[in-house]
C-alpha cells in the first residue's frame, strides 16, 4: 500500500513563483500524509517486523515477543523461549509462584522437574 498517491506536479523553471508554490504544497502534503500513516500505524500499514530489532510488548508488560518470547501469568507463571539477554537458548516454563516446572538443560535434554504434574490420555485401545 502506497503511502504516497500523489506525485510532485510537474515544474515550470520560467516560473519560479508557481514552482516553489507547487513544491511548497506538495511538502505539505507528504508531511500530512506522514503524521497520519505514523498516528494510524496497524497491520494493514505494516509488512514486515524484524524482531531482532524489535521487541513487542502487551500494555502490561505481561508479553513480550522478539527473538526471546516471554509470557507471564497473573500468578508468577511464565514461558519463556529463544536467546535470553545473555545470548544463550532458553526454553523454560514455570508454574505458580514462578516454580520451574520444565526446561531444556544446555545439551539440550527437556527437564521435567518435581514440580511438574503429569497427565498422559493415552486414549481407548
Amino acid at each position: 500500500m502506497p503511502i504516497f498517491t500523489q506525485s510532485l506536479q510537474k515544474i515550470d523553471t520560467a516560473n519560479p513563483q508557481d514552482a516553489l508554490k507547487k513544491m511548497a504544497n506538495h511538502i505539505k502534503y507528504i508531511q500530512e500524509q506522514l503524521e497520519y500513516t505514523l498516528l494510524n500505524l496497524d497491520s494493514r500499514n505494516i509488512n514486515e517486523i524484524d524482531i531482532d530489532k524489535t521487541t513487542i510488548t502487551d500494555s502490561t508488560g505481561s508479553t513480550s515477543i522478539g527473538s526471546f518470547i516471554y509470557i507471564t501469568g497473573a500468578n508468577g507463571e511464565s514461558f519463556t523461549v529463544g536467546k535470553n539477554p545473555q545470548g544463550k537458548f532458553e526454553f523454560a516454563v514455570k508454574g505458580k509462584n514462578g516454580t520451574q516446572t520444565m526446561y531444556l538443560n544446555s545439551s539440550g535434554e527437556l527437564i521435567i522437574t518435581e514440580h511438574a504434574s503429569l497427565t498422559i490420555d493415552g486414549g481407548e485401545w
